[in-house]
């Protein structure tokens, strides 16, 4: 099997919201001198894809103490304006030298938690745990704590400016069930259009499993030390399906947008199934295990391992693409074949074939 990863890129430019896990948590900074710090910030919408809303943000802010930098509390929103894609506003905060942290995703209760921030020092032992389940697709500064800038705020000093570029901090892990024919003599595939690829009994449940998948996330979107097996399970494979119209196949193409996968990008009777969230190694070095368990309609199961790991890297989806060679995949005697293929620059190919069992 040829190992693929599909580059997907979305940079947003972005920050700030107010609320924590388990609610808002928030010191009180008393009684002292309050300055005034303006944020404007851009949120470029695109015309298809997500849409990005206000109360998806959130910025933290540490002022500094001593030679530290301590949690003071969540920026209130209140006094910035959204609108036609952008964040600006005035905020008034007490007096003092900051870093801001914003992100965007990590605001609802999810599959991850957050460190306790109250008084804490900023440093890189706070971190989001992802817990269970899919992260969320989560934008963030992704650059080291020191090298983060830093604010002054004073009330007869100059008004400072906060501006902020987020990116994509997660990876995603992405499934293409194609239905194909295998050229004997070059090992080449070939797609072939049809019904429905999981055949008459349907596809009803799909768990995703990751051996040794990273578990925290800094407060900036570097990756932290720390690995979990992690499970995903997609009890309504229909809510992130795309059943193929088309009469071949374009995702997977180099540039190919992930976010806007389309029924005419498949060929007819294929699928496409989007995946996990999952935080992402500092480079493309294959550490993650896969297998995952398909469920059918009436009870019928497929088990499919990768023999080799997958790497999993910021901004960039992994599409493993399942090839089935014969009418559909719950057929009895179906020989499936899976390729992870990667597309960026110094990728690795590992060939390798996945035999399933046939069902009794």
């Amino acid at each position: 099997m040829k190992t693929i990863y599909h580059l997907f890129v979305l940079a947003v430019f972005a920050a700030g919201t107010a609320s924590c896990s388990g609610g808002r948590e928030k010191t009180d900074p008393g009684p002292m001198a309050r300055g005034e710090v303006r944020f404007d910030l851009a949120v470029p919408q695109r015309a298809r894809g997500p849409v990005y809303t206000a109360d998806g943000f959130r910025i933290l802010a540490f002022r500094k103490n001593g030679s530290d930098y301590t949690y003071l509390q969540d920026v209130p929103l209140g006094g910035l304006n959204y609108a036609d894609g952008k964040f600006s506003g005035t905020v008034q905060l007490p007096s003092g030298d900051y870093k801001f942290l914003p992100s965007y995703g990590l605001v609802a209760p999810g599959n991850y938690s957050w460190p306790l921030l109250v008084s804490a020092a900023l440093n890189d032992e706070l971190y989001v745990t992802h817990t269970r389940e899919s992260f969320p697709a989560v934008f963030m500064l992704n650059r080291p704590l020191d090298e983060v800038p830093s604010y002054s705020v004073s009330p007869d000093g100059p008004k400072q400016t906060v501006s902020a570029k987020l990116r994509r901090a997660v990876s995603r892990v992405d499934l293409l069930f194609i239905r194909a024919d295998k050229d004997a003599a070059t090992g080449d595939y070939v797609e072939k259009a049809g019904v429905d690829v999981f055949g008459p009994e349907k596809l009803a449940t799909v768990k995703l499993s990751f051996a040794g998948a990273n578990s925290r996330l800094g407060l900036s979107g570097e990756k932290a030390a720390g690995t979990f097996d992690a499970e995903h399970t997609i009890a309504v494979p229909a809510d992130v399906m795309t059943m193929g119209t088309g009469l071949s196949t374009a995702v997977g193409r180099e540039g190919y947008d992930f976010e806007n996968v389309l029924p005419a990008d498949i060929i007819s009777g294929s699928a496409h199934l989007k995946g996990t969230y999952l935080i992402p190694n500092a480079d493309n070095t294959a550490t993650t295990g896969f297998s995952m368990l398909l469920t059918s309609g009436e009870g019928s199961t497929r088990t499919i391992a990768l023999a080799d790991k997958i790497p999993v890297e910021r901004n960039k989806a992994t599409l493993i693409r399942i090839y089935v060679l014969g009418a559909d995949l719950f057929a009895k005697g179906i020989r499936l074949e899976a390729e992870v293929d990667t597309a960026w620059d110094g990728s690795n190919f590992v060939d390798e074939e996945i035999d399933t069992p046939t069902n009794a």
